[in-house]
């Protein structure tokens, strides 16, 4: 695969041509997918951590399907929440029912605040493309 050969796929969200950026990016095997969170689709930001955290992982699949990526490829998690004491087990409760078998490398950190107060987590994901036949 050619590294420098690059696919990129955006999702409509209000903050890619502002800030400059894409929802998805390839280059050659590897597969980046940006900060994503609830309502990134233009769908209405759910309230709950719990609901927040499927929505998001539901965008980003819908993302990676777009460049024939599926979620056994990723590799790497990396989680932004607003209140880590109060939200962790509910997004391990969804985490864990996308990612049980597939174990790749999580890390889950507090932040201050998202862009959007009602926003309670942020989630990006690294994967790398399985070789197609």
């Amino acid at each position: 695969m050619d590294l420098n050969t690059r696919e990129r796929v955006g999702s409509g969200g209000p903050y890619e041509d502002v800030v400059g950026y894409s929802r998805v990016l390839c280059a050659g095997p590897f597969v980046y997918v940006a900060g994503t969170t609830a309502g990134s689709d233009g769908s209405p930001i759910p309230t709950s951590c719990l609901d927040q955290t499927r929505q998001t992982v539901e965008i980003i699949k819908a993302k990676l399907q777009q460049v024939d990526v599926s979620l056994d490829e990723v590799v790497r998690v990396r989680m932004f929440v607003v209140d880590i004491k109060r939200d962790w087990q509910a997004v391990s409760q969804v985490m864990n029912g996308y990612f049980s078998d597939i174990k790749p490398v999580m890390s889950m950190v507090q932040v201050a605040a998202l862009i959007d107060d009602k926003m309670l987590i942020e989630i990006e994901m690294d994967a790398v493309r399985k070789t197609r036949d």
